[in-house]
């Protein structure tokens, strides 16, 4: 075989190789490889226009938020079994209130 068939055969490999992987682009939605690429770029944008400071912020006020909300449940719990603890009766029978 000669270097110039061979090359001609890794050529052709390497097109229908692209073809699948365009094809399985296309079938999500994505309009092919060129598509995916525009797309990247479009997402870099959006994501360069966030600051990792405010990333940064707006996560420490959610995991904040969400230590006084487990606190909270913690705490309503801790006022549930009470009530249950003052609402029986001196037999131990619970008496709705």
């Amino acid at each position: 075989m000669t270097s110039s068939t061979e090359m001609r055969r890794q050529a052709e490999a390497i097109i229908r190789a692209y073809g699948e992987i365009d094809r399985h682009v296309a079938a999500v939605g994505i309009a092919g490889i060129d598509g995916l690429m525009e797309l990247s770029k479009v997402m870099e944008a959006a994501v360069g226009v966030v600051s990792s400071r405010e990333l940064e912020r707006v996560v420490g006020e959610i995991r904040s938020l969400l230590e006084r909300l487990v606190r909270i449940d913690s705490e309503l719990q801790q006022l549930r079994a009470l009530k249950l603890v003052l609402t029986r009766d001196d037999e131990g029978a619970f008496v709705p209130r």
